[in-house]
């Protein structure tokens, strides 16, 4: 039996349908990642789960357990918001002490509690700081460290790190990923950054319009994508018009020039059928055009990204993004005719 099991839940206001039914259920120990635009349900689903909504079908289950008619304070999950929502009269240290204080804990298992968290978080020298004398990202740690000083049974982070700088944001990031690893606390984490998802999560929800689009691992969400929503959504997607040649064979046509893609994908579409492929950046190469008889296409932008160089390519009514790196990308300047290789089995097939 999973740990933590939303079954069958909705969300309804009048004729608004803010989240239809839906399934989810994660492992004791798991971190999973609600992904998705602004208004496509995660965080409506998220406060379900914490007991600030009440849903308007279905039920939480928490080891079995159904939390549904229980108040947020009786459910045992920590939450961590994306505004810190620290007590500012409080210093760091009693604001982690405050949640182990309501509990009625004793003082030698609290100091010794928040001891152990201020080691976790790295912030020993910051715990007499009231939180206008802290930064962004300590803040954000400090509110972590006050979630799971209770030891909850779920800790629940809404968009937590979407008010940081970008790198106080990538290095919090990585922090939560470690401090749940060490707490083996079971985490539900929203965000509307696709790539923040793919880093720290177990398996993430993909949301769309209140319902869930696809549910897996990091590496299935981002290489087979369920649906042109999906491909499009996390991460960056080239799209490209096609028709099955031969499914038998697992060939198709992009432009009138013949592709391979995966057998099993083409067998369930008849020979001319039209279909949509999506590949990544770096599953497309570039060479000169001179002498090409294939997918033929110009430069049209470039932009430098630091570790590799994105390049715009314009082919027939389609503009591709290409990543390469180094100097595979200064062979190939702005304005330049290149052929451009989708790559053997590269291209992910969806109906189109």
């Amino acid at each position: 039996m999973s740990y933590l099991t939303a079954q069958n839940v909705s969300k309804s206001y009048g004729s608004n349908v803010a989240l239809s039914p839906l399934d989810l259920s994660l492992e004791r120990g798991e971190l999973v990642t609600l992904l998705g635009p602004s208004g496509c349900g995660k965080t409506t689903l998220l406060r379900i789960v914490a007991g600030f909504n009440p849903p308007t079908t279905g039920r939480v289950l928490l080891d079995g357990r159904d939390l549904t008619p229980l108040p947020a304070a009786k459910r045992r999950m920590g939450m961590v918001f994306q505004a810190y929502s620290l007590f500012p009269n409080l210093n760091a240290e009693d604001n982690v002490r405050f949640g182990l204080k309501v509990r009625g804990e004793s003082s030698s298992e609290t100091a010794r509690r928040v001891d152990a968290l201020f080691d976790l978080i790295g912030l020993q020298d910051a715990r007499k700081r009231y939180p206008h004398q802290l930064s962004g990202g300590q803040q954000q740690r400090v509110a972590l460290a006050r979630a799971l000083a209770p030891q909850p049974d779920v800790l629940l982070l809404d968009e937590p790190l979407s008010a940081l700088d970008a790198q106080v944001r990538l290095n919090l990031r990585d922090e939560i990923r470690r401090v749940q690893r060490e707490t083996g606390t079971t985490t539900l984490f929203v965000t509307h950054d696709q790539e923040e998802a793919l880093a720290i999560s177990d398996r993430v929800v993909v949301m769309e319009k209140g319902a869930i689009a696809q549910l897996g691992t990091p590496e299935d969400i981002y290489r087979r994508p369920a649906s042109a929503f999906v491909a499009e959504f996390v991460g960056t997607a080239n799209g490209l018009d096609a028709r099955v040649l031969d499914a038998a064979q697992g060939l198709v046509t992009v432009d009138g020039w013949p592709h391979p893609v995966q057998v099993d994908a083409a067998r369930s579409f008849q020979n001319g059928a039209p279909l949509r492929l999506y590949l990544r950046p770096e599953e497309l190469r570039l060479t000169p055009a001179e002498d090409a008889h294939g997918l033929t296409g110009e430069i049209t932008d470039r932009r430098f990204l630091g570790s590799i160089t994105r390049l715009s390519v314009r082919v027939g009514g389609s503009v591709l993004a290409v990543d390469l790196q180094g100097n595979e990308a200064s062979a190939h300047p702005t304005g330049q005719r290149v052929q451009v290789h989708l790559g053997p089995l590269a291209a992910h097939v969806l109906r189109a």
